[in-house]
């Protein structure tokens, strides 16, 4: 159905099956998002592409790992990015109501700091959530419950609600099964930029890392002493909202556009 004109297909994961084969076609200009690929897996990914005129992957880690083994197709580095439509500028301001709101997939050395944390600091309250018959369910630390998110605006209302945010790349601790040792920078991480949150991360530094400035809004945390220190500072300050919509102006989805105009000029 995409015969005769181009179109972009983003792929959520690498795929190395048979069944990825019927979007190799030059019409089709894939986007790899997730890359775990191993070594060995990259004769198969070279054969689900093989005809597609460019293949677009998201992580500068993946890109330059490809780069680094001779990759025989055409390539390009086309990172993610958030909508415009959660644009901030250096006015924007957000009524925060919880110190920290827990979203997703939570690193477990992180969570450990924060159960921690909590413990010695009683008027320190956040928002985490729970399973219950099929809906996640938020509360807060006190005992409130919020009830279930289950829209991308109630999702970022509950964000843009909190003083921070912990973010960890997928491949920390216990994720380096799933995506074998890679580390890209997420969307979640521009999400709690452009909610107005102070960052406590923890990462691998690699070209993606580097690409999207991690260590700008937070060094990586390796100890207990370093988040608890962290987390004061953030719980007593707001954070700098003209350096964040800056930095956004780089991420949104209609810079990428803009990058991937001048990507295809070249095809």
């Amino acid at each position: 159905f995409t015969r005769g004109k181009k179109s972009l297909s983003f792929e959520m994961t690498a795929n190395i099956g048979r069944s990825r084969q019927w979007g190799n076609t030059a019409d089709i200009i894939p986007l790899v998002i997730d890359f775990y690929l191993e070594k060995k897996d990259l004769p198969h990914f070279v054969r689900c592409h093989s005809r597609n005129p460019i293949v677009l992957i998201s992580s500068k880690e993946a890109f330059d790992f490809l780069q680094s083994q001779n990759f025989p197709l055409r390539i390009a580095h086309w990172p993610l990015s958030i909508s415009d439509k959660y644009r901030i500028e250096y006015t924007t301001k957000f009524e925060k109501k919880y110190d920290l709101v827990l979203m997703g997939r939570q690193n477990p050395i992180l969570q450990k700091f924060l159960e921690q944390y909590a413990l010695s600091h009683k008027d320190f309250v956040y928002v985490y959530r729970k399973q219950r018959n099929g809906d996640f369910l938020y509360f807060t630390s006190s005992g409130t419950e919020l009830g279930a998110i289950n829209t991308r605006s109630e999702y970022i209302n509950l964000m843009r609600s909190a003083r921070c945010g912990m973010y960890a790349t997928p491949g920390c601790e216990s994720g380096e099964d799933r995506t074998h040792g890679f580390n890209q920078v997420t969307p979640r991480f521009l999400e709690y930029i452009a909610c107005g949150c102070h960052i406590l991360a923890r990462y691998p530094q690699n070209s993606d890392t580097d690409y999207f400035e991690l260590e700008n809004f937070c060094p990586s945390i390796n100890t207990y002493e370093e988040f608890a220190r962290k987390m004061d500072i953030y719980r007593k300050t707001e954070v700098n909202m003209a350096y964040y919509s800056d930095y956004l102006k780089k991420h949104y989805t209609s810079y990428r556009a803009m990058q991937l105009t001048e990507i295809l000029k070249n095809i």
